[in-house]
């Protein structure tokens, strides 16, 4: 059984969301609401038209042949053609994990469209606390709280200000097209670095430089006291878990995380922030999970095919900078 005795009632204008860990039933109590499955027990009543947007919809384009157009723009135009063709005033929009794969400008722009739209009543299965707390009136847990430890290397405290990690003037192409360039930095002991950006490609080469040792123009150098290790993006929380557990037995004090809660759920996603935050050595990580990295980091650097923005700073401040906002756009109009 997926999930027992749930209840819960929507009125127009409504944006709910719903939380769980992984198999609690998100997805299916979507596909309950929006006809898709039919439940053993009980009823649903609904007063409208549903409007369902699936869970990585926006990632299975290529058939619809828009080969020029980004998966957020692919995202953006079903998500509004959908609502035009429904008529009814009273539209109820199903969204399956719709920050998944989108950047941080792409989820303001969701998270302005959906407010905007008072009349709208949303339903939104989602892990993401920052997403959630924008629109969401109201959030229902579905399936159980508990999670398992997540346990980290137990590394020595040391006073010195170490530079562990120096970068200088790397270069890198995918398919011709640089996906970052004049990237330059010191890291210290004991910082977390949040890699944060446009363009999903380069934050992933770059940790993959750092990780796996990939091909790279450009100098980057380790201090002899770092033990590395690295966690690549996977595509399960099965395989997040193993990753972590690797971890833990490694003994490492310099951590490189490519977006490690993408596959976890909200319980999980908690722990590891805890076990972040109570960690000794230093981290670089990407990640697109806000409130996560507004836990955990305290330097963000801005990945641009330009260069970087560096800064000391909480992730909250770093966006709601003025400098930092005019750096970036100066980044993305280099000629």
């Amino acid at each position: 059984m997926i999930f027992d005795n749930f209840n819960f009632k929507a009125d127009k204008g409504d944006k709910i969301g719903i939380i769980g860990g992984e198999g609690s039933g998100k997805t299916t109590l979507l596909d309950v609401i929006a006809g898709r499955e039919v439940p053993i027990t009980g009823e649903v009543k609904i007063t409208g038209r549903i409007v369902p947007i699936k869970r990585n919809l926006y990632t299975n384009f290529s058939e619809l042949q828009f080969a020029e157009m980004t998966l957020a723009e692919k995202f953006k135009m079903t998500l509004t053609k959908a609502l035009e063709k429904i008529q009814s005033d009273d539209k109820i929009l199903l969204l399956d994990e719709p920050t998944r794969n989108l950047n941080t400008d792409e989820i303001e722009w969701l998270i302005d469209f959906l407010k905007s739209a008072k009349d709208l009543t949303v339903i939104v299965a989602s892990n993401d606390r920052y997403f959630l707390k924008k629109i969401c009136s109201k959030t229902v847990a579905l399936g159980e709280s508990s999670t398992q430890e997540i346990i980290l290397p137990n590394v020595e405290t040391s006073n010195a200000d170490e530079d562990v990690l120096t970068v200088e003037n790397l270069y890198k192409t995918v398919d011709g097209e640089p996906v970052f360039s004049k990237v330059n930095f010191s890291i210290e002991r004991g910082q977390k670095v949040a890699l944060v950006g446009k363009n999903e490609v380069g934050k992933t080469k770059l940790l993959k430089v750092f990780g796996a040792n990939i091909p790279v123009e450009g100098k980057y150098n380790f201090s002899e006291s770092v033990k590395i290790a690295y966690m690549p993006r996977v595509f399960s929380s099965t395989a997040a878990k193993i990753e972590l557990e690797k971890i833990r037995d490694s003994g490492a004090n310099f951590l490189i995380l490519d977006n490690p809660t993408i596959c976890l759920a909200l319980p999980m996603i908690i722990e590891l922030e805890n076990a972040l935050n109570n960690f000794n050595g230093t981290v670089i990580f990407a990640d697109s999970d806000h409130e996560f990295i507004q836990a955990v980091a305290n330097r963000i650097i801005y990945i641009t095919p330009n260069g970087t923005i560096d800064r000391i700073s909480t992730y909250d401040d770093f966006l709601a900078n003025e400098t930092v906002k005019e750096q970036i756009e100066q980044k993305y109009n280099v000629d």
